[in-house]
């Protein structure tokens, strides 16, 4: 029991910053939060914490690389700014790591990024939900779902994909994602 305990606090402290953060501070209270034992809390308490921190900076950097291959062209679209904004949507409170759960993390620090004006382009979030459909269809079994964009963003990605300039215009799109049981997948965007 003792064991199990002390991998729960390690995997939080490893993928949750603000968590991590408290325990630097005041490892007893965490440790027994958690409940451990005292023996067990010294042990931990004497992790030093650059290492800790370091091994968790490397998790975050691994999660970014992944997040890079499942958003290609959102990190195109944000260039060098990708894992900074990346770190930042996934900071604070520990969830699932999946590919599809940080890309969600993104595109809705994204979305209040954008809407507060602190980050352009203004069709960056849409384009990621665009990316993000192509991995909720890529999951098993039959899919059948509708995506609405504020933006035309098939151009947007094929502007993208061929490296030419970009030129986004407000435009309601809607776009449908479906597939047999077994079958080939299937898209399609409408705009109204």
């Amino acid at each position: 029991m003792a064991l199990a305990q002390t991998q729960a606090l390690l995997a939080r402290l490893f993928t949750d910053d603000d968590l991590r953060r408290e325990f630097f501070e005041a490892p007893i209270a965490v440790a027994t939060r958690f409940g451990l034992s005292m023996h067990d809390t010294q042990r931990l308490a004497a992790i030093d914490s650059r290492e800790i921190e370091a091994f968790a900076q490397s998790l975050t950097g691994k999660r970014a690389l992944y997040a890079r291959r499942a958003l290609p062209l959102t990190a195109r679209a944000l260039g060098d700014r990708f894992d900074a904004l990346f770190r930042q949507a996934i900071g604070g409170a520990a969830r699932e790591a999946t590919n599809r759960s940080d890309a969600v993390a993104l595109i809705a620090f994204l979305d209040t990024r954008v809407a507060k004006c602190e980050l352009g382009p203004r069709w960056v979030a849409d384009l990621a939900r665009f990316e993000l459909a192509f991995i909720d269809a890529g999951r098993s079994g039959g899919t059948l779902f509708f995506r609405a964009f504020d933006f035309n963003v098939a151009s947007v990605a094929r502007a993208l994909a061929r490296g030419e300039e970009i030129s986004a215009v407000r435009r309601k799109t809607f776009g449908v994602w479906a597939r047999a049981p077994r079958g080939r997948l299937r898209w399609r965007l409408f705009q109204p």
